[in-house]
């Protein structure tokens, strides 16, 4: 004997206009989503470069403070070189980063009848992303945008 089925059958799954109406909408979601990316990868590479920048710069200032002061004032300007971690490397064609560091004193006090002191100077850092490595990004000619940093330091008696 032979069962047979009357009416209809029952069908179990999607049909094709729902399968390429979900596929429609779950990529319109990706192709937004993609939008995105570069977006937020340009933000989260420009919060690391001003995270390890002010890194360095902490780093410099801090090891200011502790030189002695008659030295700190002899050096004339010079050049620091980072990696992309902030480590500082030897020479510009291994740098990411790079840190001019100048000394200036005596430096000048506003609002006093002593032009300046001679007991104060003043330290500048400027701080630049140089991964193309020129060898001046603090030019004003220059495509590199560059932050600066001073800092007054006392001599120690």
């Amino acid at each position: 004997m032979s069962l047979r089925r009357s009416g209809a059958s029952h069908r179990s799954g999607f049909s094709l206009v729902e399968l390429v109406l979900a596929i429609g909408i779950v990529s319109f979601a990706f192709v937004s989503l993609f939008a995105l990316l570069p977006v937020g990868l340009t933000t989260f590479r420009q919060t690391m470069d001003t995270t390890i920048g002010s890194q360095i710069v902490h780093r410099i200032i801090n090891e200011a403070q502790q030189t002695d002061y008659t030295t700190l004032v002899a050096t004339p300007t010079f050049d620091r070189y980072f990696d992309d971690q902030g480590n500082e490397v030897s020479s510009l064609d291994n740098s990411v980063y790079t840190a001019e560091i100048s000394v200036t004193a005596p430096t000048p006090l506003p609002n006093t009848s002593t032009p300046s002191s001679t007991s104060l100077a003043t330290v500048i850092v400027k701080f630049a992303n140089n991964p193309a490595h020129r060898a001046s990004p603090f030019e004003t000619t220059s495509p590199n945008s560059y932050s600066v940093y001073s800092a007054v330091i006392a001599k120690n008696q």
